[in-house]
């Protein structure tokens, strides 16, 4: 394979936990590069989906009167949701 580059990300910039920044891997071959961005999309994508049932399930037992303020609370705590909801349900930041 003469001419073709076997290394696709560049060694300097892998992310570093040391300095506890989050840094992006840099992939310089625009086909990896590209199946890497379908495959964040479709993970996000199904996330999304997951997030959406999840939604749904809660909203249907809170509802229903089979699950509480607090308990929902909770589910939306262990799902991450809370820091996103709230502040904006309430008017913050």
């Amino acid at each position: 394979m003469e001419g073709a580059s076997m290394m696709h990300v560049k060694p300097t910039q892998v992310a570093s936990v040391s300095d506890n920044a989050i840094r992006p891997l840099i992939v310089t071959d625009p086909k990896i590069r590209k199946m890497l961005q379908l495959a964040g999309l479709r993970f996000v994508c199904s996330r999304a989906r997951w997030l959406d049932s999840e939604a749904i399930r809660i909203g249907k037992a809170l509802t229903a009167g089979t699950m509480t303020s607090d308990e929902v609370d909770a589910e939306l705590a262990n799902m991450g949701a809370l820091d996103l909801v709230y502040p904006e349900l309430m008017g913050g930041e």
